[in-house]
């Protein structure tokens, strides 16, 4: 009966965990609620979305293109559906926020240098300029790494960044997780240089935090679950929560 009991339990947690909602999740419990979302989500009803409890939406703006971008090579670059994801979500009063999706590449400092900068002035010319309100601009470092070695792949990121915040004004969070993270060597850099973390960790009651806990700061937002269900999108959705309210990740 015990080994039954505990059977039962595991699949109603497994149950929870695929269909997780807004208002159902245990791991959304104790912040607000959001989704990622990109050209690969389809058409969206926003209305139908922010009636569900959904409060803020990080929205794909770009990806990296050429040669480096190895997953769904045809869907890489500007995302078509950035423009109309932002502006339906805003206007249903969901915060928004855009990402990249970065394919690093380079042979060499200086190429690696070159693509950084030239994902970043695609993300930039999606985006155009933050508005009051609006998330801070985030960079996904996630492999393929495009057989960077570490120092290359810390420069590749550190070269998006400070491009990003030098057109845009704000410093963009980092969205990783703690196996892409290891590339890096784990480092700290940017959490002390002051960019706020979006971990990803799905299915888990806390999420592991790479490089030290972030320096010590701890995640900002966490993804934790790819397998959300909310009204208005068809399948299945990323699902994120905030840790402590939106003050640290919005533009001021």
């Amino acid at each position: 009966m015990v080994r039954l009991a505990s059977l039962v339990i595991s699949l109603l947690a497994l149950g929870a965990a695929v269909s997780a909602t807004p208002r159902g999740s245990a791991a959304a419990s104790g912040g607000a609620v959001g989704i990622d979302v990109s050209r690969f989500n389809g058409g969206i009803g926003w209305t139908r979305v922010a009636a569900s409890g959904v409060e803020f939406a990080f929205v794909a703006a770009s990806r990296g293109s050429g040669d480096d971008c190895t997953v769904k090579p045809r869907r890489c670059g500007a995302d078509p559906m950035y423009e109309r994801n932002s502006e339906r979500a805003s206007a249903t009063g969901i915060r928004v926020g855009a990402y990249h999706r970065g394919f690093a590449n380079g042979d060499g400092r200086a190429e690696v240098r070159q693509d950084a900068r030239a994902e970043a002035d695609l993300f930039i010319s999606r985006v155009g300029g933050l508005r009051r309100g609006d998330l801070l601009p985030v960079l996904d470092v996630e492999t393929p790494f495009g057989g960077l070695d570490p120092g290359e792949l810390r420069l590749w990121v550190g070269t998006w960044l400070d491009r990003v915040r030098d057109r845009l004004g704000r410093r963009p969070i980092v969205y990783t997780n703690i196996t892409s993270w290891r590339a890096t060597e784990d480092t700290r850099q940017f959490a002390r240089e002051g960019h706020h973390l979006w971990v990803a960790h799905w299915q888990v009651s806390e999420p592991s935090v790479p490089a030290g806990n972030w320096n010590g700061r701890g995640w900002a937002v966490w993804q934790f679950t790819n397998s959300g269900r909310v009204k208005g999108i068809r399948g299945r959705v990323d699902m994120d929560r905030v840790r402590s309210g939106f003050g640290k990740i919005l533009v001021r």
